[in-house]
């Protein structure tokens, strides 16, 4: 902690060092740009030096705002930024008094295509940033995932070109901020600080529907019988008039886990719970399940989600049905040895 305010510190004096060297070279433009004397080249040069050290100072304060998680600061330095550099390009047009020429609107035309050829990916990138900022949708800290480039973490900084991702593997991801605009990203803050009904499960089980069948009298007297729901506890969570000879198997099995589900005190009824049974496909017939797990911790999410997992996969044969797998050559393995 101490080395980090240290940091801030020397940052802080060296921001306030370059925003004075900054002021400096103002004046001195300002001077230059009334003086007819003076070689335009060399007020170029004071001009562009002027809009790095802008560049530099507002670089230097956008990391210690984004280590400060100061989100307005970050703002006016990248706009700052972004001033300094439109002040460069009006100054070269006037310095040299090419808004003077007879052929002014061709050179316009001409430069206008080549910064737009040139520039095309950090313009992207400005009405971007500007789009964010206005409507609040990423700040310092946030989780995102944006599944084109395989990011999944926390933000540590914004600019106008590029947002920088710490990812949960411990890696870090840098890419560009126009890819946030122009791609699908998923922002998860909301949901990892609680202000959400939990962290959603979204899963979709392939059953085989060759185990799909119409329970008999002898199955449903087991599935009632006290030494069977000693073991598994069906009858807590299935009414029992349900559990008859006829009922559909699959029709039992989504009807305990529903109500399984609803009994757990880590898994939010809102803002829905859903147990159903979607498309068939090739390999059987899809159950998908969405449930909300109320906590806010990742590990905690994970451990529970999993813990459901199990549950699911393991109560599948209590009811005659297994889940939908590739045939492979195990079992052809086993019956030959």
């Amino acid at each position: 902690m101490k080395r980090l305010g240290k940091k801030w510190l020397i940052n802080g004096w060296w921001s306030v060092i370059m925003l004075l060297l900054a002021a400096l070279v103002a004046i001195m433009a300002w001077l230059y740009f009334h003086d007819n004397r003076v070689s335009p080249w060399l007020q170029m040069l004071t001009l562009t030096t002027f809009v790095v050290l802008v560049w530099g100072v507002c670089g230097d304060l956008t990391n210690i705002f984004s280590l400060r998680k100061q989100e307005n600061g970050i703002t006016w330095c990248q706009i700052l930024i972004l001033f300094a550099f439109i002040l460069w390009i009006i100054g070269f047009i006037w310095i040299f008094e090419i808004h003077k020429s007879s052929s002014s609107t061709i050179v316009f035309g001409v430069i206008g295509g080549l910064m737009t050829i040139v520039f095309q990916e950090k313009l992207k990138g400005v009405v971007t940033f500007i789009h964010l900022r206005t409507h609040h949708l990423l700040n310092i800290g946030d989780w995102i995932q944006v599944p084109k480039y395989n990011v999944d973490g926390t933000v540590r900084k914004i600019t106008l070109t590029t947002v920088t991702i710490y990812n949960w593997d411990t890696t870090t991801s840098n890419i560009p901020i126009s890819a946030l605009h122009a791609d699908h990203f998923i922002n998860l803050q909301n949901m990892a600080v609680g202000k959400t009904y939990g962290w959603r499960i979204d899963k979709t089980f392939i059953v085989d529907t060759e185990c799909f069948h119409t329970i008999s009298k002898q199955e449903a007297d087991m599935l009632k019988s006290e030494e069977f729901n000693k073991q598994h506890d069906i009858l807590d969570y299935l009414p029992e008039e349900e559990i008859k000879e006829g009922a559909l198997n699959a029709r039992l099995y989504r009807l305990y886990l529903y109500h399984w589900l609803m009994s757990q005190p880590d898994v939010s009824q809102l803002p829905r719970l859903v147990v159903k049974w979607i498309n068939q496909v090739i390999e059987g017939m899809q159950m998908h399940m969405y449930v909300f797990i109320i906590t806010n911790d990742l590990d905690d999410f994970e451990w529970h989600q999993s813990v459901i997992v199990e549950h699911v996969i393991e109560s599948l044969g209590w009811f005659g049905l297994r889940l939908y797998q590739r045939p492979s050559s195990y079992g052809k393995v086993t019956k030959e040895a």
